[in-house]
Parts: structure tokens; sequence; C-alpha cells
């Protein structure tokens, strides 16, 4: 396809005098003085060709600015008029950067009607100047126009979007948008949404534009939980989109930001002095409750796959040893007359465990605990795939912590039946009974003040959710 320039001089502008034609593309004020002296209404004829492109169309489309200077002085109705598309002068001089042809075109806007309609006049797809300076990332232009009509940043296009829709689709979208967001108003439009229900948070997670969101979430007046047409957040939409290396800090900024805020405790406004002191602390307070949160977010993360691992590590080691427990099992067939060092209590068979028969009591214990142990990983596991989320203050997570305390309790017991029944009685008092009385004897008193905090916390939670439930 032929650049734009090339499209409007070779078709659009068949009509116009060649020398006219040449005179605007080059800018050549001395030849359009002399055209004009030859037939004075050489301006206006143009307006009936069959083309609506203009003199100062193109000359504004190559950025002639004396030239568009001297064609305004002498006809300035030709600044509304529009081509094909819908583009003024104005639109083609702000889509190619040209700062000097805008200014001069801006000087005559409100000279022809008042409240800036070249600013704000669209084109066939709903897109004012501005909009077409944004899509360009002409920067000098773009500051020229919201300068001269603070008004249009608020225009919208057909398809409902907004100069920060537009700037996030620019090539320099972060830079851009970084200039927009010093103003106040375009701050107000934030939140506003495209035909797609699409924020400009939306558009910079789908186009994985980093950068532009670490920069959108600073700003206090972004709704981060805001939902598109298909019921989607801008977390959702850098969750599902392809996987970078730099998702990780963005989604957790999202995470941090999408958690509602504190809200302010009722106080009695004494002066504004003390207004503004409070005002502070709050935001203080805030701050500091986002970065625990993050916090206590990254950390129940990391429980969650070390407790997984445990779990599962248990639960493989219950099950070996109840299938294989201490001092083997018979490899015969045998009766109560075999030659054994303690007497039997009836006939072998292969397979059975042999302290089965040599000490009952002993591996039934063994095996109660080892069931135990084995049941509480496997609720453990449970737990911790089910889908739903694992928050730190959930009766789900405190009853994860009480299976773990049953499960080291197991394991502990386990322990001491297993050394007991393949171990020496003497042996076992001394190596294994008095280490366990010594270090519990340590810890107990600490395992005392950590279990009263555990109960504590439990009455507070239930306190907690039968007062909600009950409002």
């Amino acid at each position: 396809m032929k650049p734009l320039k090339q499209r409007l001089i070779s078709g659009s502008v068949s009509g116009m005098d060649e020398r006219l034609l040449e005179a605007c593309r080059k800018g050549e004020t001395s030849t359009l003085l002399q055209l004009i002296e030859e037939d004075p209404l050489i301006l206006e004829d143009n307006t009936k060709h069959a083309s609506p492109e203009t003199p100062l169309h193109i000359s504004s489309l190559h950025g002639h600015a004396h030239f568009v200077n001297q064609i305004l002085t002498l006809n300035p109705g030709l600044a509304k008029t529009v081509n094909r598309k819908g583009y003024s002068p104005l639109h083609l001089a702000s889509a190619h950067g040209h700062v000097e042809t805008v200014k001069e075109l801006l000087k005559i806007d409100g000279e022809i009607g008042g409240h800036h309609q070249l600013c704000r006049r669209k084109d066939e797809k709903g897109r004012v100047p501005l909009h077409l300076a944004v899509i360009k990332d002409r920067h000098g232009v773009v500051d020229a126009l919201i300068m001269a009509c603070p008004n249009s940043i608020r225009e919208i296009t057909d398809k409902r979007e907004t100069i920060l829709h537009l700037g996030v689709k620019s090539e320099s979208g972060c830079k851009l948008l970084g200039r927009l967001l010093q103003g106040v108003r375009v701050k107000e439009m934030l939140n506003w949404k495209d035909d797609e229900g699409n924020t400009v948070l939306h558009l910079a997670a789908l186009r994985k534009q980093h950068e532009v969101m670490k920069m959108l979430l600073l700003q206090p007046e972004l709704d981060v939980n805001a939902m598109n047409s298909n019921e989607l957040k801008a977390l959702d939409i850098l969750l599902k989109g392809p996987k970078q290396s730099n998702d990780e800090e963005v989604v957790h900024m999202l995470l941090l930001a999408s958690m509602p805020k504190l809200e302010n405790q009722a106080l009695t406004q004494h002066s504004q002095a003390n207004d503004a002191v409070i005002e502070v602390d709050a935001e203080m307070k805030d701050s500091t409750s986002k970065r625990d949160a993050a916090d206590s977010f990254e950390w129940l993360g990391e429980m969650r796959r070390g407790t997984m691992v445990m779990a599962v590590l248990i639960a493989t080691v219950t099950f070996e040893v109840a299938l294989n427990p201490p001092g083997g099992v018979w490899q015969d067939w045998g009766s109560a007359d075999s030659d054994v060092a303690k007497p039997l209590t009836g006939s072998h068979r292969p397979g059975k465990s042999i302290v089965g028969d040599v000490s009952p009591k002993s591996l039934t214990w063994f095996l109660v605990w080892d069931s135990i142990g084995f049941l509480a990983s496997m609720n453990v596991i449970i737990m911790l795939t089910s889908p739903s989320k694992l928050k730190a203050k959930s009766i789900r997570w405190e009853y994860v912590r009480l299976m773990m305390w049953v499960v080291i309790a197991s394991v502990h017991m386990v322990f001491l039946y297993g050394v007991q029944m393949i171990t020496a009685s003497y042996v076992f008092k001394r190596a294994v009974i008095a280490p366990f009385v010594f270090f519990y004897g340590i810890s107990g008193l600490l395992a005392l003040r950590s279990g009263w905090s555990l109960v504590t916390e439990w009455r507070n939670l239930a306190k907690d959710l039968w007062t909600k439930k009950n409002k």
C-alpha cells in the first residue's frame, strides 16, 4: 500500500491545478501568490472540485507552516474542510507531527466559530486530531493540542477509546502515558471503558506492557478490580496470556493493589491539624498493612509447598512400614515349637510379622500410631490440593496445622515403638528414652506457650466467624 502522502497526491487531488499542487508540496509561497494574482478565486474554486482535498490539506500534510499561514490568511474557511476520510488539515498536520503547522491552524481555530471546533472535529472513525497525535507518538503536537483545547482530552472514538487507550497501543506507550498522567483530568479517565469493557489497565495486561502497568498501579484513582465485558480483571488477563519471566512482579503488585483498604475508624474531629495527622497515620497504616499482607501471601505459599512435601513423604513412609514392620516377616511355616528366642503363642505363616508373635502388644500400638500418621498425612494432602484458595486465617488452614501436629506426634510414637521392638530393653531406655525425656523437658515449656497461643487463635477465629455470621 502507498504511504498516505503518495495516495493523497496521486489520486485524491487529481482535480487540482498542477502548479498549485506543486506549490503546496514544496511550500512555495511566491508561486501561490502568483497563481492567486492570475486567478483570485483559485482557492475558492478548489472546494468545488470532485476531490475534497484542498491546498490546505496538502500543505498541512507536508508541514509547510508559512504556506499554511498564507492560505489561512486568504481563505480561513478551508480549515474546516474535510476529505473523504473525514480528515481536516489539523488531523493531517497532527498525525505527521508538524508542530508549527498545528500551531498555525490552532490560531485560526478560535476565530472561525469559537469553542475550538477544529480540535474537536472527528474523522470517520470518531477520532479528533489529538487521538491521531497520540497514536503516532507525536509528543510535541499532543502538548500543543492539549494546551490549546484542554477539553479535547475527554473525547472518545467510535469504539469508546480514550487517549489513554490509544496511548497504550502506541509504540512508546510508557513514555507517552507518563506525560498524559501528569494532568488531573486525564487521571479521571483511568477507569473509562471502551466498547469491549476494557480499561487502560486491561489493555496493558493484554499487551504485556509491564512498565505501563507499574505506572498505572501508582495512580490512586485506578480501579484494579474493574471487569471487562468478559468479566475478566486485568490480573485474569495477565495470567491467561503467554507466560513471561517478569510476570511475577506485576502479578504480585496487582494482588497487593486488589486487596481492600482498611476501613478508617470513626474519630472525633477536633481540628484541621488533628485531621491531617490522622489522615497521614491512616495512610501509613494502610501501606504497612498491604506490605504485611503481601509478605503473608508469599509466606503462605512457601508453607503450603513445604507442608505438601512433608505430608507426602510421611504418608509414603508410614505406608511402607505398615507393610514391612520392624523385625521382618516369617519366611516359612512354623509352629509353637519353633526355635526362637521367646516362646510363641501358636503357629506362624510366611509373610506374617515376626514381632507380632513375639510382642503383639508393641506391634499393635506401633500400627495404631502408624495408621494415625498415615491418615493425618492423607488429610493434609487432600486439604492442600483443594481447588479453593487457602487463606492464612481460615478454618481449613487451622485444620492443616492441627493435622500436622497429629502427624508429628504419630511419627514420634512410631519411632519409639519401632525401636523398642528391635532393641534390647536396657539399650532402649538409655539410648532412646533418656534423650527423648531431656529434649521434651526443654521444649515442653515452649510448646505449652505455643499451644496456648494456638487455642487463643482458634477461639478468636471462631468468635470472628460467629460475629460475621450474625451481622
